[in-house]
């Protein structure tokens, strides 16, 4: 018979406050950035580095860019933001508008088809209906994707500035949507974001689940568990206890490091104590270490074993051989747990 415990309770910290972080105060002007008036369509990406982001974890609810020259009241109709995570610091020459030859997950549509009006110089607001979570380890991918359907005159530039490798791109058409490569840049526009802060814990544990496996001289326990995302998750480690109180680290077994997607692990304790059999219970908990040597401890399960009671399996002697019970001297009782006691019987 199966016996199943089960644990799906954390969840990850609790937004705390609201920020802003502004990148870049260049000074330099350019009309193609981060949309293009003078055409009827036109996608503009951009990366912007971890470093400059920081490690902890962002809630993004809008950006903002930093435009001027703009016309009285000028409209982008059918602006669509989507950010997600890249591992890549550039763009390749072979980067297209539906983002082949970039490594990029979490893609997320932050706005779509957003009607903006720039009625002033300075910071222009674009704020989110969905946030994006931004996880402080990799590189963030922009994407602005103006689907107007019209070019009109008056429009204006943003103010950018120059980072000396390729960390912008842009193509633009007329009469429609553009389609394959672009044309990459080493100017950026100066951006902002409004985000929430949190510290994400190193791992958000999803399940974690104990079975009784028969088989042997005694069972086995296979251990079972599943994380939803892990941050800098260097190893598990699993923890044992015949009494809840005092506890002995069983097994360490490697993590993923960086993971949003659900991942699982599994182990089997097939050295599960005979003290713990007499009891009917075996205790467990999880530990999970980072890069730095910080340590989370997660809650404990506890296991409910088959009671048992001992008898005799066999009698040896001390080269290993079984014996009769008759037998003198020196011998060795075998129990049904494996336990070996020693006797000397005249």
């Amino acid at each position: 018979m199966k016996k199943w415990l089960h644990l799906i309770i954390l969840l990850p910290l609790t937004i705390v406050g609201q920020s802003y972080q502004t990148f870049d105060n260049g000074t330099s002007s350019y009309n193609w950035h981060p949309f293009y008036g003078l055409y009827d369509y036109s996608q503009n990406m951009y990366i912007y580095n971890q470093n400059d982001l920081g490690s902890n974890g962002k809630e993004m609810f809008e950006l903002s860019f930093e435009l001027f020259g703009y016309g009285q009241n000028y409209a982008f109709n059918g602006i669509t933001i989507k950010l997600a995570h890249t591992t890549d610091s550039i763009f390749k020459s072979d980067a297209t508008v539906n983002l082949s030859n970039i490594n990029y997950t979490d893609l997320t549509t932050c706005v779509e088809l957003y009607n903006l009006t720039i009625s002033s110089n300075g910071w222009i607001r674009i704020p989110f209906t969905s946030t994006f979570y931004y996880n402080g380890v990799d590189n963030l991918l922009v994407i602005i994707e103006n689907h107007d359907g019209e070019w009109d005159s008056g429009f204006g530039s943003a103010y950018c500035d120059y980072k000396n490798q390729y960390v912008s791109w842009y193509t633009f058409s007329d009469n429609s949507y553009p389609t394959g490569t672009g044309t990459r840049d080493k100017f950026i526009p100066n951006i902002q974001f409004g985000y929430f802060d949190f510290n994400p814990l190193p791992i958000t544990l999803y399940s974690f689940d104990a079975q009784i496996v028969q088989g042997g001289l005694k069972p086995s326990v296979q251990l079972n568990w599943s994380t939803a995302s892990e941050r800098n998750n260097h190893y598990f480690t699993i923890w044992r206890s015949i009494d809840g109180i005092d506890w002995n680290a069983i097994e360490n077994i490697a993590g993923a490091e960086n993971s949003t997607e659900l991942l699982s692990y599994e182990f089997l304790d097939q050295n599960v104590p005979v003290s713990a059999f007499h009891k009917g219970i075996i205790y467990y908990k999880l530990s999970q270490s980072d890069y730095d040597g910080t340590t989370e401890f997660f809650d404990i399960i506890g296991v409910e074993l088959p009671i048992k009671e001992n008898y005799q399996k066999k009698i040896i002697n001390i080269l290993g051989q079984d014996i009769k019970k008759h037998e003198k001297g020196l011998i060795f009782e075998v129990d049904n747990f494996g336990l070996v006691r020693k006797k000397y019987k005249n």
